[in-house]
């Protein structure tokens, strides 16, 4: 039986060969973390509330505006009480304007959650828009939590669909310094 690893490598393979290009792997330059980016890509990194954060920028405009493409990765404190069986137990159900995970893989052994959301959102002007997004969440050592996610309109989703999964599926904490202090 494949692990739940092999089954996304083989997930990003397959969708690296039939999707956009992966210009290059990019590796924070603080070893914090590293993700496949998409070819045309931008990364910024900043701190906001403690946290650092990503967001990383498509290339086109009509993919930041009629597709409202969102890329957010950050590491954050784990907050009192959190767990990844508690966010896989809240995302298996619905919760306000959030459905239930369209799919959710949940590796105890890597302590990794990645799901497959959909959520409504009223925007300006009373227009109701549907979002889809993937999520990961990895837990990094005891107090510490990797939050990816990459989201796009759903009517607009399809085409950057592979992208998204990709780019969120391949973020990975770096290893640690060996001969630290």
């Amino acid at each position: 039986m494949p692990t739940f690893l092999s089954r996304i490598l083989i997930l990003a393979l397959g969708l690296t060969l039939a999707g956009p290009a992966l210009a290059a792997v990019y590796r924070d330059p603080q070893g914090a973390l590293r993700f496949e980016l998409p070819d045309g890509w931008r990364v910024r990194a900043y701190r906001q509330d403690g946290a650092r954060q990503w967001r990383v920028v498509p290339p086109k405009a009509d993919q930041r505006e009629r597709a409202a493409i969102e890329v957010l990765v950050k590491i954050r404190p784990l907050a009192p009480g959190e767990s990844l069986d508690r966010l896989a137990r809240r995302l298996k159900k619905a919760d306000g304007d959030r459905e239930p995970a369209r799919s959710l893989q949940y590796n105890r052994a890597e302590e990794r959650l990645f799901a497959d959301v959909r959520e409504a959102r009223l925007v300006s002007g009373g227009l109701w828009i549907v979002r889809r997004e993937y999520r990961l969440y990895q837990r990094v050592g005891r107090k510490t939590m990797i939050e990816a996610r990459c989201s796009a309109n759903a009517a607009e989703f399809a085409p950057v669909r592979r992208a998204l999964m990709t780019l969120c599926a391949s973020v990975r904490p770096l290893p640690a310094p060996r001969g630290g202090r």
